[in-house]
């Protein structure tokens, strides 16, 4: 797995071509749909992260709710209520 810029996708791509020799067996190039490593797709987290739904954890994205005391609320503190 990758994770890389749009702008450098002919470059990643040219990059596992040509790792490919070095392993035996047919090797496949596939392009995701989502965002990074994240179950959702790339305009739908644009629109999450907007309306502050998500936010960035490393890898990941936490998943901000509605539920649970005010005070750990990143949704309440970040003023999106």
């Amino acid at each position: 797995s990758v994770r890389a810029k749009d702008v450098n996708e002919k470059h990643v791509i040219e990059a596992i071509r040509r790792g490919k020799f070095k392993f035996a067996g047919r090797q496949k190039i596939v392009k995701s749909l989502k965002w990074g490593f994240t179950k959702y797709p790339r305009e739908e987290y644009v629109a999450l992260r907007k309306n502050g739904v998500l936010s960035a954890d490393g890898n990941i994205v936490k998943v901000n709710t509605r539920h649970g005391p005010l005070a750990k609320s990143t949704l309440f503190l970040g003023g999106h209520m």
